[in-house]
């Protein structure tokens, strides 16, 4: 976060490079690029100290449990309803090989400029067709 609060600076100062006779750009390059190798020089450094600190564990380390299980209590009657497959006992298997029929409407079809049916006397998608 410090690199990019620090490149931001950077950027926002750059301009005054103008007035050297530099091409902001080319300085922000410049700039940008050794302030990037400055920050991968101290994360190794932090890295490298916090190894040189760590120390190693003795005996058995056991893993404490901070999670706690909730619905604990809960009977088991949907989770045995389920069999292997992963569909569900009590429902009863519809035949595979029949295709869903497709929804057919009665009655002619409105157009978007046709008088509204209700009886507004304003267009369908005004009126009634506003929400579909």
């Amino acid at each position: 976060m410090d690199h990019i609060d620090n490149m931001d600076e950077l950027k926002n100062g750059i301009g005054l490079r103008a007035y050297g006779q530099k091409d902001p750009v080319v300085q922000y390059r410049f700039e940008g690029g050794e302030m990037f190798d400055e920050m991968i020089a101290q994360i190794k450094l932090e890295v490298a100290k916090i190894m040189l600190h760590v120390v190693k564990a003795t005996g058995p380390v056991q893993r404490q449990s901070r999670v706690s299980i909730t619905n604990a209590g809960l009977d088991n009657s949907a989770i045995s309803n389920i069999n292997i497959e992963g569909e569900n006992n009590n429902v009863p298997k519809a035949n595979k090989t029949e295709k869903a029929k497709p929804i057919v409407n009665e009655g002619p079809k409105i157009g978007r400029n046709d008088p509204c049916p209700c009886g507004s006397g304003k267009k369908y998608k005004n009126c009634c067709g506003k929400n579909a």
